[in-house]
């Protein structure tokens, strides 16, 4: 039960007729002895019973604390008080009425947790407005592609596969090992992103393109992770993921055509070689996750407050509540002086396959909300180009995409092809809290050899899963 033996608190529910959930509490500015406990709002439940609703009263006056958790478990999406299915496309009117009602209930004087700071600076804290093309763009010239290609030329006259390429096996110009290592600082010392723009992915065969971007890619980071969907029963295989219009909600919103929420994927630095464009829509959208810490801890005390405590996520590898299936860990941490968001808006609201999401508080879901709007208005938008390498430091930042369509067969080649891999740069990689460490340690483990590697090249449909794998397609989660 909630914890509100220190005044004369109370919770009543007015009705679904007015769509609102009320606690009526006494204000601390009017009781300065009032040990305000607001903790409650934080807790859940695994219980899947039906709610006790009362008769709506007249806001301000009492009523009994009764069934809150399950009561905020079983409300449905167009209630302010509904938490537990909030879609996985934000709805600003939704979050708009939460945040509103929150203002009316919590105290003013709210404070950060212990050993979260009031700002972070520095330059991967930015907005949209503050970050040039400077910043981010990496051209390549006429004498960088003909090392590119001379590279590719000579690694496929010593190897007919793509699992041996390195900086070794693939070796450049000294000029364009200059512009790697300066992709490498964009991702660490300056916005936490960049995109390698200059080559042409028609003239390259789909062998070429994996070989020049995963040779590239080993200059920004040397340590391949793997990508998998538990539920395929295929391995942990690294693998290169195509995206194209899909019919509805597949598995997970990456490989799929909806518009992404912000997220991060488990990865250290996520890399995407563009083959192949959307016919509109597509947009890549890339969000500093310092700026977000910074505004919600200026704003948002509580949200900083609710993020950094433990969440009950679903993993997806069973539908049971009880099971194993569910963890628990934050979304936020502090660590060696930056803030870590690792979000994901799937855990929370499941998809069209009958993935059942973990339930949420009310706090959850307007901090959950609250990251994706707050990082949605600082974000900067890219239109990624066909040859386009894009490489983010995924524990800088949050990334989006907008909704997509491709060109239908007949229209023309406009189809959104992408390449993804996750790598990792041991030298300049963050240290991770440690309740990533074991996700972190099977995407990158140390007992794979790259000649066990799966390196999937051509434009593959993830709809085939629902048929059941193909021989050698692996998998992957994201969003």
């Amino acid at each position: 039960m909630p914890h509100t033996s220190a005044a004369n608190s109370y919770l009543q529910f007015i009705g679904p007729e007015d769509s609102l959930l009320a606690l009526n509490l006494e204000s601390p500015a009017n009781n300065p002895n009032l040990n305000f406990d607001i903790s409650f709002l934080n807790q859940s439940t695994s219980s899947k019973s039906t709610a006790s609703r009362m008769a709506p009263a007249p806001y301000g006056q009492g009523a009994p604390v009764l069934g809150l958790k399950d009561f905020l478990k079983t409300q449905s999406e167009d209630s302010i008080g509904s938490i537990s299915k909030i879609n996985y496309v934000p709805c600003q009117e939704s979050f708009e009425k939460r945040e509103a009602y929150l203002k009316t209930i919590l105290p003013n004087d709210q404070s950060l947790p212990n050993g979260f700071p009031s700002v972070v600076e520095g330059p991967l804290s930015w907005t949209a407005s503050e970050v040039t093309e400077e910043d981010w763009l990496v051209s390549l010239n006429a004498e960088d592609v003909e090392s590119v290609e001379a590279a590719m030329k000579s690694y496929l006259g010593k190897y007919d596969s793509v699992n041996h390429v390195s900086a070794e096996t693939f070796p450049i110009s000294d000029s364009l090992k200059a512009k790697m290592k300066q992709t490498v600082s964009n991702l660490y010392d300056r916005r936490g992103f960049a995109v390698v723009r200059g080559l042409d992915s028609s003239r390259y065969t789909p062998m070429e393109r994996a070989i020049i971007f995963m040779g590239l890619s080993s200059y920004v980071g040397g340590k391949l992770g793997m990508q998998t969907l538990s539920r395929t029963g295929l391995g942990k295989t690294p693998y290169t993921v195509v995206i194209t219009l899909f019919d509805g909600l597949i598995k997970s919103p990456g490989y799929t055509n909806v518009h992404m929420s912000f997220h991060n994927d488990t990865a250290h630095i996520i890399a995407l070689f563009v083959a192949g464009v959307a016919g509109n829509g597509g947009g890549s959208m890339v969000a500093s996750s310092a700026k977000v810490y910074n505004e919600l801890a200026a704003t948002k005390p509580h949200a900083i407050r609710t993020l950094s405590e433990d969440w009950k996520l679903n993993s997806f590898s069973s539908h049971d509540f009880d099971s194993e299936a569910y963890y628990r860990r934050p979304l936020l941490w502090y660590e060696d002086g930056r803030p870590i968001l690792f979000v994901a808006r799937r855990p929370f609201t499941g998809s069209n396959n009958g993935d059942t999401p973990s339930p949420l508080t009310l706090l959850q879901a307007e901090a959950l909300d609250s990251v994706h709007f707050t990082a949605e208005r600082h974000s900067i938008r890219i239109q990624l180009q066909k040859g386009d390498i894009q490489f983010m430091n995924n524990l800088a930042v949050v990334h989006s995409r907008e909704e997509f369509r491709d060109a239908s067969i007949g229209e023309g080649s406009d189809r959104r092809h992408l390449i993804r891999a996750f790598i990792k740069n041991e030298e300049r990689a963050y240290r991770l809290p440690r309740h990533l460490d074991g996700a972190f340690n099977e995407i990158y483990p140390n007992d794979i050899a790259s000649s066990d590697y799966n390196f999937r090249i051509d434009p593959f449909n993830f709809a085939a899963l629902s048929q059941g794998p193909p021989a050698t397609s692996p998998s992957g989660t994201n969003g």
